[in-house]
């Protein structure tokens, strides 16, 4: 058993199943209804394993104050606001012109630093479509933020959060800082990171690898790994 302190975890990455999240949603009768969208088949998109996770995860701590580091289309942005009554600060690099460049499928599914070219060219000639299947309250639970995540000082833009999600830039100088960032301002709740086990983004695992003072979960066929920060009250049964 894994307790609000951690008794039983290992510094360093601890696998888990989903059904540790699952049950322990369970034993504190959660309301189990949750809004979804059909699963996008965009590249650079979350598994319907992952939403479970994320949506797991902001329950269980309560979220009341979100931050996302790389919006994308918006997916997982309108599925935290349609599964919570946090605010929601969602991360992303400024407009430039469109951009009328083709992409090779093959290179985007391959090269992390060629996907992440392809991500950022999508989310920029596309935007955040997946914003507008939300009600008025939800989307106006959401602030966009412009600016690359790496230079913004997150004390002073966001004094503080219970539950960030970093999704941004693959390479470990951005995994990096971004992590430095999110700790920075949360001083009890979860950040999660995305593309942990990528067969492509690397950059991702070998940072969170490193980390071996840290108590760090990931969840067994999701690309979720996860920290809990203070005395947040989760139980976890590997």
């Amino acid at each position: 058993m894994i307790n609000n302190i951690y008794e039983g975890a290992n510094q360093g990455i601890n696998e888990i199943k989903l059904k540790a999240l699952l049950t322990e949603h369970e034993k504190r009768n959660i309301n189990p209804l949750i809004r979804t969208l059909m699963p996008p088949s965009e590249i650079g998109s979350i598994t319907v394993v992952d939403q479970i996770v994320l949506l797991s995860l902001v329950r269980l701590a309560s979220s009341r104050r979100i931050i996302e580091i790389g919006t994308y289309l918006g997916y997982s942005t309108a599925l935290l606001a349609m599964n919570s009554s946090a605010k929601i600060f969602s991360i992303d690099l400024p407009k430039v012109e469109k951009s009328q460049k083709s992409f090779d499928e093959q290179l985007v599914r391959s090269d992390g630093n060629y996907n992440d070219d392809f991500l950022r060219s999508e989310q920029n000639n596309r935007g955040e479509i997946y914003l507008d299947y939300l009600i008025f309250e939800e989307r106006g639970r959401i602030s966009f933020v412009k600016s690359d995540s790496t230079l913004i000082n997150f004390q002073k833009e966001f004094e503080y959060a219970d539950f960030v999600f970093i999704d941004g830039g693959h390479e470990s100088s951005i995994v990096e800082k971004d992590t430095l960032n999110a700790r920075s301002i949360v001083t009890n709740g979860v950040i999660v990171w995305h593309d942990f086990g990528s067969k492509i983004h690397n950059d991702v695992s070998s940072f969170l690898l490193e980390e071996k003072d840290r108590k760090i979960f990931h969840v067994l066929g999701s690309l979720c790994a996860f920290e809990i920060i203070g005395e947040l009250n989760i139980s976890l049964e590997s």
